[in-house]
Protein backbone atom coordinates (compact mmCIF):
# COMPACT_ATOMS: atom_id res chain seq x y z
CA UNK A 1 0.00 0.00 0.00
CA UNK A 2 1.53 3.56 -1.08
CA UNK A 3 0.69 6.25 1.29
CA UNK A 4 -1.76 9.34 0.25
CA UNK A 5 -0.28 11.67 -1.87
CA UNK A 6 -1.73 15.22 -2.27
CA UNK A 7 -0.37 17.47 -5.30
CA UNK A 8 -1.52 21.24 -4.62
CA UNK A 9 0.33 23.23 -6.25
CA UNK A 10 -0.38 27.28 -6.13
CA UNK A 11 -0.07 29.41 -9.38
CA UNK A 12 -0.60 32.86 -10.78
CA UNK A 13 -4.54 33.17 -10.94
CA UNK A 14 -5.41 29.96 -9.56
CA UNK A 15 -4.83 26.60 -7.75
CA UNK A 16 -5.00 23.06 -8.11
CA UNK A 17 -6.41 20.38 -5.67
CA UNK A 18 -5.55 17.09 -6.62
CA UNK A 19 -5.57 13.36 -4.44
CA UNK A 20 -4.25 10.01 -5.17
CA UNK A 21 -5.15 7.12 -2.47
CA UNK A 22 -4.31 3.61 -2.91
CA UNK A 23 -5.20 2.17 0.46
CA UNK A 24 -7.80 -0.52 1.86
CA UNK A 25 -11.31 0.46 3.00
CA UNK A 26 -10.94 -0.11 6.88
CA UNK A 27 -14.59 -0.21 7.76
CA UNK A 28 -17.95 -0.76 6.15
CA UNK A 29 -18.99 2.04 4.28
CA UNK A 30 -22.07 4.20 5.55
CA UNK A 31 -24.32 5.00 2.34
CA UNK A 32 -27.05 7.47 2.70
CA UNK A 33 -29.54 8.88 0.08
CA UNK A 34 -29.80 12.48 -0.37
CA UNK A 35 -32.65 14.80 -1.52
CA UNK A 36 -31.32 14.85 -4.88
CA UNK A 37 -31.62 11.24 -4.92
CA UNK A 38 -27.85 11.03 -5.32
CA UNK A 39 -26.07 8.55 -3.02
CA UNK A 40 -23.02 9.94 -0.44
CA UNK A 41 -21.09 6.97 0.90
CA UNK A 42 -18.36 7.66 3.14
CA UNK A 43 -15.72 5.17 4.53
CA UNK A 44 -12.06 5.30 5.53
CA UNK A 45 -8.93 4.65 3.60
CA UNK A 46 -6.23 3.13 5.44
CA UNK A 47 -2.56 3.18 3.63
CA UNK A 48 1.11 2.55 5.14
CA UNK A 49 3.89 4.28 4.35
CA UNK A 50 7.55 5.47 6.48
CA UNK A 51 5.23 7.72 8.35
CA UNK A 52 3.19 4.82 9.42
CA UNK A 53 -0.33 3.89 9.10
CA UNK A 54 -2.19 6.59 8.14
CA UNK A 55 -6.21 7.14 7.86
CA UNK A 56 -7.71 8.96 5.55
CA UNK A 57 -11.68 9.64 5.65
CA UNK A 58 -13.34 9.47 1.76
CA UNK A 59 -16.89 10.89 1.29
CA UNK A 60 -17.93 10.26 -2.31
CA UNK A 61 -21.28 11.52 -4.35
CA UNK A 62 -22.47 9.05 -7.05
CA UNK A 63 -25.89 8.87 -8.55
CA UNK A 64 -25.67 5.02 -8.32
CA UNK A 65 -25.78 2.40 -5.11
CA UNK A 66 -22.20 1.93 -4.75
CA UNK A 67 -20.61 -1.99 -3.96
CA UNK A 68 -17.49 -1.00 -1.78
CA UNK A 69 -16.96 -3.30 0.93
CA UNK A 70 -14.77 -3.52 3.66
CA UNK A 71 -11.16 -4.88 3.23
CA UNK A 72 -11.17 -3.92 -0.61
CA UNK A 73 -8.19 -2.64 -1.75
CA UNK A 74 -9.03 0.66 -4.01
CA UNK A 75 -7.23 3.86 -5.54
CA UNK A 76 -9.71 7.23 -5.06
CA UNK A 77 -8.51 10.22 -6.69
CA UNK A 78 -10.32 13.90 -6.15
CA UNK A 79 -9.46 16.58 -4.00
CA UNK A 80 -9.13 17.87 -0.52
CA UNK A 81 -11.85 19.37 1.67
CA UNK A 82 -12.57 21.03 4.86
CA UNK A 83 -15.80 20.51 5.71
CA UNK A 84 -17.67 22.93 8.59
CA UNK A 85 -20.37 21.52 10.35
CA UNK A 86 -22.07 21.79 14.28
CA UNK A 87 -21.87 19.40 17.11
CA UNK A 88 -22.16 19.33 21.14
CA UNK A 89 -22.77 23.36 20.96
CA UNK A 90 -19.78 24.60 18.73
CA UNK A 91 -18.34 24.03 15.20
CA UNK A 92 -16.31 21.39 14.32
CA UNK A 93 -14.46 20.89 11.38
CA UNK A 94 -13.40 18.04 9.51
CA UNK A 95 -10.89 17.03 7.08
CA UNK A 96 -11.38 14.35 4.19
CA UNK A 97 -10.78 13.73 0.38
CA UNK A 98 -14.15 14.39 -1.58
CA UNK A 99 -13.61 11.53 -3.99
CA UNK A 100 -14.39 11.97 -7.45
CA UNK A 101 -13.90 8.35 -8.68
CA UNK A 102 -13.05 5.14 -6.80
CA UNK A 103 -11.88 2.25 -8.64
CA UNK A 104 -10.77 -1.56 -7.34
CA UNK A 105 -7.09 -1.59 -7.74
CA UNK A 106 -7.74 -5.00 -9.64
CA UNK A 107 -9.14 -3.12 -12.11
CA UNK A 108 -5.94 -2.36 -13.66
CA UNK A 109 -6.71 -0.97 -17.58
CA UNK A 110 -9.26 1.65 -15.37
CA UNK A 111 -6.42 2.34 -12.93
CA UNK A 112 -4.05 2.98 -15.33
CA UNK A 113 -6.55 5.29 -17.65
CA UNK A 114 -7.63 7.20 -14.21
CA UNK A 115 -3.76 7.91 -13.51
CA UNK A 116 -2.87 9.09 -17.13
CA UNK A 117 -6.01 11.20 -17.09
CA UNK A 118 -5.11 12.76 -13.78
CA UNK A 119 -1.50 13.07 -15.14
CA UNK A 120 -2.49 14.84 -18.34
CA UNK A 121 -4.88 17.07 -16.32
CA UNK A 122 -1.75 18.19 -14.06
CA UNK A 123 0.59 18.70 -16.91
CA UNK A 124 -2.11 20.91 -18.83
CA UNK A 125 -2.39 22.45 -15.77
CA UNK A 126 0.46 23.39 -14.65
Amino acid sequence: MSAWCRISTARSGGSMNVVVIRGVVLNTPVERVLGSGEYATSFDVVTESDEGRLTVPVNWVTTVKTLLQEGEDVMVSGSVRRRFYRAGGSVQSRTEVLAKQVLNVRRKVAVKKSLSEIQKELTHNW
